[in-house]
């Protein structure tokens, strides 16, 4: 976990002058956020029946010039790879040049996952996520609360969280 300084006026403790402030430490808001995701991908796991397969489906954030097609492939290959099941629907949210917070596709997964369709939305990565670290923690929040959960694919370890 990455780790950053607590600036000093943050601080809730009187300040001793005699001795010098020992530096505080706090996780980063990426790692934070992680660690929140990580969390809730075990709660969610955790919250399946002994036995049944673990239902996802596939998200891909595309920009211009990514093959969508080849993105959920290697999704579904990734899941089956898992002993997942992948579920027929799959959802895609394009550049449009607009708010890079509307992701209605990204939504609509969520809801799906929320809902009970499926139990995670696997994604390629955190750029596929909303772009504002405090839209994507309510989305895991609420994820969390329907016992849900978001999974990456990891391309360079070959690892999901």
């Amino acid at each position: 976990m990455k780790l950053q300084l607590v600036p000093a006026d943050e601080l809730d403790e009187p300040w001793l002058r005699w001795r010098l402030p020992e530096p505080r430490l706090r996780p980063t808001p990426d790692s934070r956020l992680s660690a929140l995701r990580r969390s809730v991908f075990e709660n969610a796991l955790a919250a399946i029946k002994p036995g049944r397969s673990v239902k996802v489906t596939t998200y891909v954030f595309a920009d211009r010039g990514v093959d969508t097609d080849g993105a959920h492939a290697l999704l579904t290959e990734h899941a089956r790879d898992r002993g997942w099941i992948v579920h027929r629907e799959r959802f895609t949210d394009e550049s449009t040049g607009g708010p890079a917070s509307a992701r209605p596709q990204f939504n609509l997964a969520c809801r799906r996952a929320g809902s009970g369709f499926v139990d995670g939305v696997l994604a390629m990565g955190r750029d596929a996520m909303p772009s504002t670290d405090e839209a994507y923690e309510a989305y895991l929040h609420w994820l969390h609360r329907h016992h849900a959960f978001i999974a990456f694919l990891q391309p360079t370890t070959g690892r999901t969280q």
